[in-house]
């Protein structure tokens, strides 16, 4: 309900921006195109604020929670980030910002059901997002459609249309390859890290739909491995307008950086 409440906030701020300059600047194509950019700038400044009220979601003050995301965003040469908690019943996280504000949000289940390492590796997905400008690369692309949608529906309409709807299913890839990227990103800045992102996954994805937030933290390593072998193993269908890689997927990838790490010790 939070995330629809921020794409309503954000649809706003964009309508809002678009009919003041309307209001002020007469329509026409190029004046279009300036409206769409200037509209998209606004919301992308304004988006880390929309975020906060959104979601009520409030800084964290746990100075363990705080040692370990300095520690994480060490590994990602990552600065200046702040970390909030989110007040929500399921394990998840995000990272949110601009060019002039960056930072990560848990929720209250995610900071109670991982322990040390695990936290830490989904830390260094999170600060992989910001690392790899995911968020700007994100505004760049939903941009172009929307300029692309606006150009091509000024001369020809159901073209406009096809365009925007390409745009939209094409987004859900995008953000797949950013996921995916982000694991990636993370796993490599240390050898261990592969495998508690691997676990934190496991309990994200897999353990909290059956087991209680408190069991989750103190569940045995040896159980967690031999669960990730399975899941390796196992064949999800791939669903196209999915955000995320599949879990076997994504544990799949991880486990061959984890190889590799294996590899490069011996040699």
């Amino acid at each position: 309900m939070w995330r629809w409440k921020y794409y309503f906030l954000s649809f706003m701020v964009i309508l809002l921006t678009e009919t003041l300059i309307s209001l002020i600047v007469p329509s026409t194509v190029i004046n279009t195109f300036a409206e769409l950019v200037l509209a998209f700038l606004v919301w992308y400044l304004l988006s880390p604020y929309l975020m906060i009220l959104a979601f009520r979601i409030k800084e964290v003050n746990d100075e363990n929670l705080l040692r370990l995301a300095s520690y994480s965003a060490a590994l990602l040469g990552v600065k200046r980030v702040k970390v909030y908690e989110i007040q929500s019943n399921y394990l998840n996280a995000l990272a949110f910002g601009n060019v002039f504000f960056n930072a990560v949000a848990l929720t209250k289940p995610l900071i109670e059901g991982l322990n040390d390492r695990e936290l830490v590796a989904v830390l260094a997905h999170e600060f992989a997002h910001i690392k790899n400008k995911d968020t700007e690369i994100q505004w760049f692309y939903i941009l172009a459609v929307n300029i692309a949608y606006a150009l091509l529906s000024f001369y020809v309409f159901p073209l406009g249309l096809f365009a925007l709807a390409l745009g939209i299913i094409s987004m859900f890839y995008l953000h797949r390859y950013l996921e995916k990227k982000a694991d990636i990103t993370a796993a490599s800045t240390t050898p261990w890290l592969s495998e508690y992102l691997s676990y934190a996954l496991i309990k994200i994805a897999y353990l909290s739909t059956t087991l209680p937030t408190s069991m989750l933290k103190y569940f045995p390593e040896f159980q967690l491995f031999f669960i990730k072998q399975s899941l390796i193993g196992s064949k999800e269908k791939k669903k196209f307008f999915s955000t995320h890689p599949s879990l076997s997927e994504r544990l799949r990838y991880l486990e061959d950086i984890s190889r590799r790490w294996g590899k490069s010790y011996f040699i």
